[in-house]
């Protein structure tokens, strides 16, 4: 067991808010990863698609989960469950920021950024 400190970690600016991954393959630990990101209002995740289910707890805010191309609807506090090789995309279409802890089951195959995950 130890303990990993969030201020010697690294942010990622995406589309409008900040992903910081707090636990997986940067941090040491291979079979699943654990992020925190924050959406502005307006801001959006990359379309992204994962060899393993997601869950993301919604911490606060409100927006929708582009699933498929179709839009679901969610408000804090839920938890959001994403199934494995399905395409989704985070929008926050609140006037507040949207507070997302989002857990990935295996390391992902992804269409676009997972979990935090610098670009590549």
């Amino acid at each position: 067991m130890y303990v990993i400190h969030h201020a010697h970690l690294s942010a990622h600016d995406t589309d409008g808010g900040q992903h910081l991954v707090v636990a997986g393959p940067e941090c040491g630990i291979a079979g699943f990863q654990v992020s925190l990101q924050v959406l502005a209002p307006g801001g959006h995740s990359a379309p992204q698609q994962h060899a393993g289910e997601l869950a993301a707890i919604v911490l606060a805010g409100s927006g929708k989960v582009l699933v498929d191309g179709g839009p679901q609807r969610f408000q804090s506090p839920c938890t959001v469950v994403v199934p494995p090789q399905v395409e989704f995309q985070f929008v926050n279409n609140a006037a507040m920021p949207l507070q997302l802890v989002l857990g990935c089951s295996a390391v992902p195959q992804m269409t676009g950024r997972c979990c935090g995950c610098p670009a590549d």
